[in-house]
């Protein structure tokens, strides 16, 4: 596995979710009346309860965003140490193949299999 070549595709990912979040801070923003074109008093329930929804959506894939950009700065800080490409619990290398999907994997398969059960 070409380091370099991972650290690249893991930078380019990190900016690629970087402007997603600022474009979801800016949808963010606006404030419900911009958001709907019209005063909260003007609209039935319904359709304030519509655009809430879409602003508790934008929170939650920023949430997500925030937490893969955390995955990818581990991933960066474990290939600056030397320490990438092993099980943070068993110890074990990480299958190239798992690495390949998911570059910031800190779990080898059966690892990650006994955290998902323990969920």
């Amino acid at each position: 596995m070409d380091r370099e070549v991972l650290k690249r595709r893991l930078l380019l990912e990190r900016r690629r979710l970087e402007l997603e979040i600022r474009e979801l801070d800016a949808d963010l923003s606006e404030s419900l009346e911009e958001s709907s074109e019209e005063s909260p008093y003007d609209q039935h329930m319904a359709e304030t309860a519509g655009v809430t929804l879409d602003r508790e959506i934008d929170l939650s894939l920023e949430e997500n965003t925030m937490a893969s950009i955390a995955q990818i700065d581990r991933a960066l800080g474990k290939l600056e140490n030397g320490s990438y490409g092993f099980c943070d619990r068993c110890g074990k290398p990480i299958p190239e193949e798992r690495l390949d999907v998911a570059p910031f994997a800190t779990l080898c398969i059966d690892c990650k299999r006994i955290e998902e059960r323990k969920r």
